[in-house]
């Protein structure tokens, strides 16, 4: 804080006179740095960090200043020195309540940055507190802190996809919580972390089908949150997490199929995020708030609402983007909302701003794609920017040759990514669905062997990740969609025995994508496969013919017999 614009302070409180004093050195100089570091704090963190490093070095023992460094480095972004000052707590103190806490800062670190160590570090805190808990059962401070470790490893396990351990987990934090706050009373600490665990309960809720329960969980939080944020207004996380829990309170709405529940859930939780971006400049998050609006309102069929936010959210990416002066994780965000936009305008059959939003995105990610040393992942941002300009190209009709410029485009970039990380499953899938609209724009354009090789080279990458996942049904389903492109292909090449060959292959991949083979949307699978073969012609035409009939009846007499296959239905009869 400039000097000019600090308040006077009587000398025994202003943190750089006790600072100097402390340097002075003297019997009070350790309580004198102590006394500084923790006025500083707020103001001027820097100094608070350097009054700690003079505590230290006069009482290197002391956990307590240690503990209060790592978090302030932390808090800055040195995650660095914040671990090395944490592992000294864990490793040396004598006292355990001291090294509980810098296992779980420890932990908090792992986990930010993705390290599987973050489990380790969680459950040297559980052992520690456990054994303070075995000494004095009514300690509330390590009864709090053990639930905060259990509901952590509960969010590993659900990231694991350990949901049911996750979920006992995380009940048996929330129940401890409360029952430390029927010992003592909700105290603010106790009722953050009670929120916390409520809303980490109703995020498994949600992802369980059951947003009614949700919504009961994230009522508890929000009240909470919203008590914390009047009660500490200079603590701008009280409001992010509000902001948070609003979110997830209208995607649980919206679940239950309240509308304007969820409508007015969202927008409470864009006004949170205005309030902390006007008060404390986390912009960033406020043009996340925006993105997520927009998804809302376009689910619950606003879409003039949700064109109005992803404006929004692009205007305020764009002016925060030009002032990082080329952040990526900034460009990508900048260039996800271009993409959001695109894609909702091509939903609203908007071409003109799908193009200027895709091609805006394209300039950025050509950009840094054209770089030394470019990542994989811009040259697959750059491939879905094609996309985007293909499919509006298609959109308007006229253009063949420009959709097929477009995907062809995006297919290159697509190779490029995948040829540099071989391993990325989603690159290469992504690969083989950019195949299939190639081969489509081929096949629009009245050129049946380009779009056969497309789907055939699409068709091998697919049959690769469905035989590395077996059990998977989406991946069948995929190698399905490009046999299917393929045989018409190679009919259009007046290749009959490769066209039956593929539908053929198609055909046996219907056990492996649908639990029940005899489901209405198995009939009408097979009944689509089934009317491919019959217009070969040969020995199985009329076979084939009759049984997609049949299949095709079964649907009619369910009433799930659609525009298109009541078509089929009317030309296989006269056939």
């Amino acid at each position: 804080m400039p000097e000019k614009d600090r308040l006077p302070r009587r000398p025994s409180l202003d943190p750089d006179a006790l600072f100097e004093e402390a340097q002075r050195g003297g019997p009070n100089a350790a309580a004198a740095a102590r006394l500084a570091g923790a006025l500083a704090e707020r103001d001027d963190p820097w100094l608070a960090r350097k009054a700690l490093t003079l505590v230290l070095s006069l009482e290197p023992r002391d956990s307590a200043p240690r503990l209060a460094l790592a978090r302030l480095h932390a808090e800055a972004g040195d995650l660095d020195a914040a671990r090395t000052e944490a592992a000294l707590v864990l490793k040396d103190a004598v006292d355990e309540t001291a090294r509980a806490r810098a296992a779980f800062m420890l932990g908090e670190i792992a986990r930010f940055q993705g390290d599987p160590r973050a489990r380790e570090f969680y459950e040297t805190t559980l052992r520690i507190e456990d054994a303070l808990l075995a000494r004095d059962r009514s300690d509330a401070v390590a009864a709090r802190w053990y639930a905060r470790a259990c509901g952590r490893l509960a969010e590993l396990d659900a990231r694991e996809q350990q949901f049911e351990r996750a979920r006992t987990g995380a009940e048996g934090a929330l129940a401890m919580l409360y029952g430390c706050a029927s010992q003592v009373g909700e105290t603010p600490p106790i009722a953050a972390d009670i929120a916390d665990a409520e809303m980490r309960l109703a995020a498994f809720d949600l992802d369980n089908g059951n947003p009614n329960q949700a919504r009961r969980r994230l009522n508890a939080a929000i009240q909470r949150y919203e008590a914390l944020a009047i009660t500490e207004t200079d603590e701008p996380h009280w409001r992010a997490v509000l902001a948070d829990a609003w979110a997830l309170a209208a995607e649980a709405d919206y679940l239950r199929a309240a509308r304007g529940e969820a409508r007015a859930a969202m927008d409470k939780a864009l006004q949170a995020r205005l309030k902390l971006a006007s008060d404390h400049g986390e912009a960033w998050s406020l043009a996340g708030t925006w993105r997520v609006r927009a998804a809302l309102l376009s689910a619950i069929d606003e879409p003039t609402g949700a064109t109005e936010s992803l404006q929004h959210a692009r205007l305020l990416a764009e002016r925060l983007y030009s002032q990082s002066h080329g952040s990526e994780p900034q460009a990508r965000f900048l260039v996800h909302t271009m993409l959001d936009q695109a894609d909702h305008a091509l939903r609203g059959r908007d071409i003109d701003l799908a193009r200027d939003a895709a091609d805006s995105a394209r300039k950025i990610c050509e950009a840094f794609a054209s770089g030394d040393g470019a990542g994989a992942i811009w040259f697959a941002e750059a491939a879905a920017c094609w996309d985007r300009l293909g499919e509006a190209a298609r959109l308007a009709g006229r253009e063949g040759a420009k959709a097929y410029d477009a995907f062809a485009r995006a297919v290159e970039f697509r190779r490029i990514a995948q040829a540099a990380e071989p391993q990325n499953i989603r690159f290469k899938r992504n690969l083989a669905a950019s195949l299939i609209k190639l081969g489509e724009a081929a096949l629009d354009s009245a050129s049946p062997q380009s779009a056969r090789a497309a789907f055939s080279e699409s068709a091998s990458l697919r049959i690769h990740l469905a035989e590395s996942a077996p059990n998977d049904a989406a991946s069948a389903h995929m190698l399905a969609v490009a046999l299917e492109r393929l045989g018409l292909a190679a009919r259009a090449c007046g290749d009959t025995l490769a066209a039956r060959a593929a539908w053929e292959e198609e055909l046996d991949l219907v056990n492996r994508i649908f639990v029940d083979p005899e489901s209405l949307e198995a009939l009408r699978f097979r009944a689509l496969v089934e009317a491919h073969l019959a217009g070969l012609g040969g020995a199985d035409a009329d076979a084939r013919r009759r049984s997609a009939l049949a299949r095709l009846d079964s649907l009619a007499q369910a009433g799930a017999l659609s525009e298109r296959e009541a078509a089929l239905r009317k030309r296989l009869w006269s056939a």
